[in-house]
C-alpha cells in the first residue's frame, strides 16, 4: 500500500517539478546556436574569457538607401516579438528599457533614452517594454522596479541599471562599459 501511494505520488510529482524548474539549453544547444553567429573572422563572443573591446565592432557603417541611416528604428515599442531575436543583435548596443505607463520616472527615463538614440546616430537601439502589458516578460528578466535598463552588446546582456538616469549619465555610463577591457 505504501509502495502504491509512493509510486503514485512521483508519477504526479515529477512531471510538475520539471515544468517547475524550466527548460534551459544544453552546453550542445548553446554551442550550437553560438556556432549560427560565428564567422571565421567573428568568433562567438565569449564574456568569460575575453575583454569587452573584442566584442565591440568597429564598422559602424550600415548600408542602407541614405547615408548613415539605420536599418532599424532608434527607438521603438516591444510588440511581442521572440526575445532571443530582440537580444541578439549584431553590430550596435542594445538597451532594452522596462517601464510602466503610471511611473513618472519611466517618462524621464523614456526621453533621455530617445534623445541619446538619436544622438548615437545608429550606434545604438532601444526597445521599450510596458511592464504592466507584458508581465512574463518582466517576470523573466527578474524585473523589480520601473524603469529597469538592460545594456546588450553583441547578444550578450552586460548591465542592469536601475531607474531613472539622465540623457548624459546614460551615454557616460555605456561608453565606461563599452571601452573598459576590464569589466
Amino acid at each position: 500500500m505504501k509502495q502504491a501511494l509512493r509510486t503514485s505520488l512521483l508519477l504526479i510529482c515529477a512531471p510538475l517539478l520539471m515544468l517547475g524548474s524550466g527548460c534551459k539549453d544544453s552546453a550542445e544547444e548553446q554551442a550550437a546556436r553560438a556556432a549560427q553567429f560565428t564567422t571565421a573572422t567573428k568568433p562567438a563572443p565569449n564574456p568569460q574569457r575575453e575583454s569587452l573591446e573584442s566584442l565591440i565592432r568597429k564598422d559602424l557603417n550600415i548600408p542602407t538607401g541614405l547615408p548613415g541611416a539605420p536599418k532599424y528604428e532608434l527607438y521603438s515599442l516591444y510588440k511581442g516579438e521572440d526575445m532571443r531575436q530582440v537580444t541578439e543583435v549584431s553590430g550596435r548596443s542594445l538597451l532594452l528599457v522596462f517601464t510602466a505607463p503610471w511611473c513618472k520616472h519611466s517618462d524621464a527615463m523614456r526621453q533621455a533614452l530617445q534623445t541619446l538614440a538619436k544622438e548615437e546616430k545608429g550606434n545604438l537601439q532601444v526597445i521599450e517594454i510596458n511592464a504592466d502589458e507584458f508581465p512574463v516578460i518582466a517576470e523573466e528578466f527578474n524585473l523589480t522596479k520601473v524603469p529597469t535598463t538592460i545594456l546588450y552588446t553583441e547578444g550578450v546582456k552586460l548591465r542592469t541599471i536601475e531607474g531613472a538616469k539622465s540623457t548624459e549619465a546614460m551615454r557616460n555610463y555605456i561608453h565606461n562599459i563599452l571601452t573598459n577591457s576590464e569589466s
